[in-house]
């Protein structure tokens, strides 16, 4: 049986949107069918959640979220699935730290109550309706531990939750995890990961046995084995967003950064007086960082340019149309993308400072959820 834990939807982006429509099509297909609601699954409203749900056979169940307060939950609190003689309950909470917010045009109202007061509410009514009972809970790490103690009692005798998948923070437990008689499992960040939970449950009693080493992470990274027809079908896909991206016009977004006064003088410039900072930065991932974009075909893709070249949100910046007609010397991840203008060349020691704080402007923890300044600044030391 297949569990998502939140989180199925992509950014607040028209590309994301399309993303975000073929991956759906494509975890049904992997056969999919519970989720539990994550803050970025009502990023494109809560009419486009209902109708994936109408087009893929999808059910979001949550038990704490609400578009007014004390009004009716958005979603089922709960679902039971039979499966091999066995009634599996499923149940979900979202983090009332995790801010919802849409692309819909309408304001955003909705309300997310205690996880803790909600599953006090529906547990005791599911446990009597199932034989194991899941929790899906996208909270952070700290809030699942502190949120399970309690939920079950050290013999496991009677567990009001059997396991809990924990859906929000960016990690993978390759084993079993214990919080009293509750299993905690997490396979977590941007869908690279999926995790297996083998265990026996006895049809009369409904006890769970777990094996010695009862789980098992999945990599899907480039030694995963591929089936051809779903890399066609992504090879399809990307082709298309290419395509569609081209098709936009010049960059005409807000540059709320920087001066009309100030400049970009591009790498060669600092080249002339820093050369042997120039073969460091030439000999490092950031001076191909371009070249990346353009093998993904993603070259003019809006969300992901800004960190892959110099200076776009700021004035005098990176800008599509002139890169178009071959006046633009900014791609890449050169000097000033981590130091700043050219023309504000100093020598006191401020670039330094700026160039270090720069780091995270990009690597987000989304982005790069591996980032550590120490071990990354000594790749491009200089």
């Amino acid at each position: 049986m297949a569990l998502d834990g939140g989180d199925l939807f992509g950014q607040r982006t028209q590309s994301e949107k399309d993303q975000t429509s073929f991956l759906c099509k494509e975890t049904a297909a992997l056969g999919y069918k519970v989720f539990g609601v994550g803050e970025m699954d009502l990023n494109y409203g809560l009419d486009y959640l209902r109708e994936t749900e109408k087009t893929y056979g999808f059910l979001f169940v949550n038990a704490n979220v609400r578009q007014t307060a004390g009004g009716p939950l958005l979603f089922p609190p709960y679902t039971v699935i039979e499966q091999e003689g066995l009634r599996i309950g499923v149940i979900s909470v979202l983090s009332p730290a995790m801010k919802i917010t849409t692309m819909s045009a309408t304001p955003d109202q909705f309300v997310v109550d205690s996880p803790r007061d909600a599953l006090d509410k529906y547990l005791p009514e599911l446990r009597k309706k199932s034989d194991v009972v899941v929790l899906l809970a996208h909270l952070s790490s700290t809030e699942t531990r502190e949120l399970l103690v309690g939920m079950g009692d050290k013999d496991g005798n009677n567990p009001l939750i059997d396991i809990c998948v924990e859906g929000q923070d960016i990690r993978q437990y390759r084993r079993l995890n214990k919080i009293g008689s509750v299993a905690l499992l997490a396979a977590n960040n941007q869908g690279k990961y999926v995790g297996q939970l083998d265990m026996t449950v006895d049809k009369k009693s409904h006890q769970i046995q777990f094996g010695e080493e009862p789980v098992t992470i999945y990599e899907l990274d480039e030694k995963s084995p591929e089936t051809t027809a779903v890399r066609d079908r992504v090879t399809s896909f990307e082709a298309e967003a290419a395509k569609k991206a081209k098709e936009i016009p010049p960059d005409t977004h807000s540059r709320p950064l920087g001066s009309t006064s100030e400049k970009f003088l591009g790498a060669s410039a600092c080249a002339k007086c820093h050369s042997q900072d120039y073969q460091t930065y030439a000999s490092s991932a950031h001076a191909r960082a371009w070249q990346t974009l353009v093998e993904k075909g993603q070259e003019s893709n809006s969300d992901c340019v800004g960190c892959h070249v110099v200076g776009y949100n700021h004035v005098n910046g990176y800008d599509r149309g002139d890169s178009q007609s071959g006046r633009n010397s900014l791609y890449n991840v050169q000097c000033e993308a981590c130091h700043g203008y050219g023309t504000q060349h100093v020598r006191d020691g401020q670039w330094v400072a700026a160039a270090k704080s720069s780091c995270t402007t990009c690597h987000t923890a989304e982005n790069s959820p591996n980032f550590e300044y120490a071990s990354y600044w000594a790749k491009i030391k200089h």
